[in-house]
């Protein structure tokens, strides 16, 4: 038990002692993620031995994994931005600037206009940081769309603020460089984020001054903190009218490096798929789909979430995906998971958030038993995955968290996490030059080694001698 109890208690007493909890002060794997741990674990905030004795006994995990997991280089490409808006620094702008006109007083849900929320009186009820951290944080509601509801919270906050927005994105690169993630592909909606965005608005925005500061927060996190960034734009299910404006944008952007727009995504939803009840959705969605397909763009999919298998189908055969936003529900299709087992599709993977949308469904009487998870499916099936945090904020987790999940409750071995960090950089939308560059940082530290790696560093000095080559067209 003494072995049990090294590291993992530590980083525990670590986040109970640390007096930056008291204010929310969050850094990329110890603050607000520790929390993320003992509600998932449901043990009491008390931290006796006992206490740390039973949830390493509900752990299969020991300082060595601890280690591992703290020196491996990471590769995170399902984060959305908005969702690691830090809580706490949007807790002191409010309480700074005294500016809540800034949020609406109610909105309304895009798929029921009638189910009105009030918003600005909740916030201003907030006495201290932890009180507005409960409305912004998504833990316990097994939900999708009460998840979406709660980026109505913060959202108005930083809505057209582009010094915030700009702010924002440099500690998202901070937060990332914490956890040692060396390359992130982070995404977001412009539309959202521009003055005049929201999910049921129909007037026109402009989303080029959002990318402007977000790109320039990235830039300098990138510089400051060496970790390798680039970007997804998102159109939004309940917003077609986005749709035609991302694809564009998505193009003119695809080769201002560094930081620059590598692929689009469709987040909020899955009802775009709904050719029936939700026309009006899928046609504009599917006809600027097709047009990023024309223009070569790369795109990856939030598909079999929560909905039918057969929206991962659509998203790969129809939308031109390459890349799957969690598809969970592809092991309810056996047929369909070999087919795109043999195109080499990539699932994006995000386990606390398929637990707090109701992706999973697991028997709640029972409890969570993570070795049935439809990851570990899809593991043992030889799906092609990689491991992502999705929001942490709103979910109060982090990379790290979700590798600590997959390594002490689903049993994967170190090697299947290799393998799956090796998937996401093969998955990546970047350069074939800088896939190299990660997977050597990464069998480096793992102590793999053989001559083709050797050959892939040749290959690498011989693309840098050449004139003119940009990141974007290097084997592509």
């Amino acid at each position: 038990q003494e072995t049990k109890t090294g590291l993992l208690s530590t980083l525990i007493t670590r986040w109970m002692m640390d007096p930056g909890r008291q204010k929310g002060e969050c850094n990329g794997d110890t603050n607000y993620t520790m929390e993320e741990n003992f509600e998932e674990e449901e043990i009491d905030l008390d931290l006796t031995d006992q206490n740390v004795l039973s949830l390493n006994e509900k752990w299969d995990y020991n300082d060595e994994i601890e280690i591992f997991l703290r020196g491996l280089p990471k590769v995170e490409l399902h984060v959305h931005l908005d969702g690691s808006f830090d809580p706490f620094l949007l807790f002191s702008h409010l309480r700074s600037t005294g500016n809540y006109d800034c949020l609406p007083k109610e909105v309304a849900s895009p798929w029921d206009p009638t189910e009105k929320r009030c918003i600005r009186k909740r916030v201003q009820d907030c006495k201290d940081y932890h009180s507005f951290h409960s409305l912004v944080c998504c833990r316990g509601r097994r939900s999708l769309r009460e998840m979406i509801h709660c980026f109505d919270i913060f959202i108005p906050v930083v809505r057209g603020n582009l010094p915030l927005l700009e702010k924002m994105a440099h500690d998202f690169v901070r937060r990332q460089s914490q956890q040692n993630i060396i390359y992130t592909e982070v995404r977001y909606s412009p539309h959202l984020l521009a003055d005049g965005g929201s999910l049921t608005g129909k007037s026109p925005v402009d989303p080029n001054p959002v990318i402007d500061a977000v790109t320039k927060g990235l830039r300098q996190g990138e510089m400051e903190f060496g970790v390798k960034v680039n970007q997804i734009l998102c159109c939004i299910a309940w917003r077609p009218d986005f749709a035609d404006d991302v694809v564009r944008i998505a193009h003119e952007r695809r080769n201002d490096f560094p930081c620059a727009v590598v692929g689009i995504d469709i987040a909020a939803g899955e009802e775009h798929f709904d050719q029936i009840h939700y026309k009006h959705l899928h046609e504009p969605h599917a006809r600027a789909l097709k047009y990023a397909q024309e223009l070569k763009l790369n795109i990856t999919i939030h598909a079999g979430e929560v909905g039918d298998p057969a929206n991962i189908k659509c998203a790969v055969n129809q939308y031109g995906a390459t890349r799957i936003g969690h598809g969970y529900q592809i092991i309810k299709d056996t047929d369909l998971l070999e087919t795109l087992k043999k195109k080499n599709i990539h699932f994006e993977v995000c386990p606390t958030s398929s637990v707090e949308t109701g992706a999973w469904q697991y028997d709640s009487g029972v409890g969570k038993n993570w070795k049935k998870h439809p990851i570990s499916t899809m593991l043992q099936n030889g799906v092609r995955v990689g491991f992502n945090s999705d929001d942490p904020a709103v979910f109060n987790t982090s990379l790290t968290w979700q590798l600590r999940l997959a390594l002490g409750k689903m049993g994967v071995t170190k090697n299947c996490i290799y393998e799956s960090i090796i998937n996401s950089i093969d998955a990546s939308f970047t350069s074939d030059v800088e896939k190299i560059r990660f997977k050597e940082k990464l069998r480096s530290f793992m102590g793999k080694d053989d001559s083709s790696w050797s050959m892939s560093r040749n290959f690498i000095e011989r693309v840098e001698k050449r004139p003119h080559v940009s990141e974007n067209n290097v084997l592509k």
